[in-house]
């Protein structure tokens, strides 16, 4: 895709005008980042609007003792970096690339001024910013009443419906490719060989199936 076309299918830009579409396009370049690569650091101002168009960005935060918590992994055609419109906000997170990823940035004034010209994209970046806000606090609560297997349970479901495609006609899923069981135990507050050994249980179950990246959510998971 080119990269206006990439504007007018990623919210929030989904309902701005053509010539819109066009003023955000000359003030975006394409980035490609390595795995492992931080993109913005938690506290810091963004140096655009960022769009993921391949790979997984992974937005982490630093608990208590050290140890890093993944609050929420993007794919192609997720969003961060929002708080480079909203005046002095630095981002709550540090943004990471997981794999190889290519991104979109799109010049912090640009959009600024893109969201005084139309009303609507600011209306769609609220709403995204409060679908966000939903999946931390689904994360948060996760951590506080919920055992490792559910909160591994639930972060797969999230990752299929989000990332994944629907095998067939049934209700099982794909992901690929699938998270490290180290970045799995960053998203579920646990150890990698707490992860290891719950999703062995799970596929001795018949709730998951792997082969290589690629992980399969049979029905009565993703139920």
């Amino acid at each position: 895709m080119d990269t206006a076309d990439v504007l007018s299918c990623v919210e929030p830009f989904i309902a701005a005008r053509p010539s819109e579409i066009g003023t955000l396009v000359r003030a975006a370049v394409r980035l490609r980042k390595t795995s492992g690569s931080v993109i913005v650091n938690e506290g810091q101002l963004p140096d655009g609007f960022y769009i993921v168009l391949r790979g997984r960005v992974n937005l982490v935060r630093v608990a208590d003792g050290g140890r890093d918590l993944i609050l929420s992994v993007l794919g192609a055609g997720d969003v961060f970096g929002e708080e480079c419109a909203l005046g002095a906000v630095g981002m709550s997170t540090t943004a990471v690339a997981a794999v190889q990823t290519e991104l979109l940035r799109i010049a912090p004034d640009a959009v600024v001024e893109h969201l005084k010209r139309e009303p609507e994209t600011t209306m769609r970046l609220m709403r995204l910013q409060n679908d966000k806000l939903r999946d931390v606090e689904s994360v948060a609560s996760g951590l506080a009443l919920c055992d490792v297997e559910e909160r591994l349970r639930r972060t797969l479901r999230r990752l299929a419906r989000r990332q994944g495609r629907r095998v067939d006609s049934s209700n099982s899923w794909i992901l690929a490719p699938v998270p490290t069981q180290s970045e799995l135990a960053r998203m579920v507050g646990s150890c990698r060989e707490t992860v290891s050994r719950t999703l062995s249980a799970m596929a001795r179950n018949g709730l998951v199936s792997s082969s290589g990246r690629r992980m399969i959510l049979n029905e009565s998971l993703m139920g």
